[in-house]
């Protein structure tokens, strides 16, 4: 047998190349003759439209949602790591300024998505009152999301688990606090392991991906399939505009606790400032240090 190493590469990938097209043509020849009856004849004449229509068109949906799962799994991946480390919203602002804003993308999308291997900087509090407000932004509209979807979440739980919570509309002030004060024990726990600089606050966060993937694809089942005993929380409070009202309230005040921490937390990072010469606050204008400088230093 001829060694790989020996032959032309240009020839290896031809050898390759056609190994794989045989391949998928026997299968597709088998495939018609064995499972859709057809004799080989047609087996043989039909391999085209199998692949065009099976394949091609038949795959669609699955490559829709597969990419769905990975935009989903990204961005709550990247939130994940922004809550687990307590230095996140300053390393995003050095991000932003030293890459992104001098036009190198490719080279901010590649930091961001190994954001957890970045350097950390001295003092976690973002340097510039834009950056705060940008900061306190983001942090605020995530605590809604996730209000909102582990809310679901946990009311699927309990249903799936035989616990029927059912939305009392008479009164449903007690279910509409509870259900989403637990919902947002559970992003938050990890931002204060993080405070707390929890070793594992990590492995905890790496959780809420999983959760927010199974929630979609349960969601999303339950509407193709028309399934008639799945409850939708959201749908359940939607009945009555007393229990959306109580929602809302209860969700804009719980939403603002994280806020509240965060900025603590960054009072008292400002207090530490005296105590870093080396990485004065800058103005809006002024450069930041890139991660490399702040290791460096």
């Amino acid at each position: 047998m001829t060694n790989p190493q020996e032959l032309d590469p240009r020839a290896q990938a031809r050898r390759l190349r056609a190994t794989i097209v045989a391949i998928i043509v026997v299968w597709t020849l088998l495939y018609n003759w064995l499972i859709k009856g057809h004799n080989l004849a047609q087996s043989f004449f039909g391999i085209l439209d199998t692949i065009s229509d099976d394949f091609v068109m038949g795959t669609a949906l699955t490559v829709v949602v597969g990419i769905g799962i990975v935009l989903v799994f990204s961005v709550t991946k990247l939130y994940t790591q922004i809550t687990a480390n307590v230095y996140s919203f300053r390393i995003l602002e050095i991000l932003v300024f030293e890459e992104l804003a001098k036009g190198r993308v490719k080279e901010f999308v590649r930091k961001l998505l190994n954001f957890e291997d970045l350097p950390q900087p001295k003092v976690g509090c973002p340097q510039r009152v834009a950056s705060v407000l940008m900061a306190i932004s983001f942090i605020y509209l995530m605590s809604c999301v996730y209000v909102v979807l582990f809310s679901e979440a946990l009311f699927f739980l309990s249903w799936s688990a035989g616990v029927d919570l059912n939305v009392d509309y008479e009164n449903p002030g007690q279910l509409l606090l509870g259900l989403p004060t637990l919902a947002l024990a559970i992003p938050f726990s990890a931002r204060v392991m993080a405070y707390a600089r929890y070793p594992y606050a990590q492995d905890y966060a790496d959780f809420m991906p999983g959760g927010v993937f199974v929630l979609l694809l349960v969601g999303t089942m339950g509407w193709y399939f028309e399934s008639t005993t799945h409850k939708i929380f959201l749908v359940e409070v939607w009945k009555s505009d007393e229990c959306i009202r109580i929602f809302i309230r209860n969700g804009v005040f719980l939403a603002f606790i994280p806020v509240f921490f965060e900025g603590a937390f960054w009072l008292y990072e400002l207090s530490k400032v005296d105590d870093v010469p080396d990485e004065p606050a800058p103005t809006d204008a002024d450069p930041v240090d890139s991660p490399a400088d702040a290791a460096q230093s």
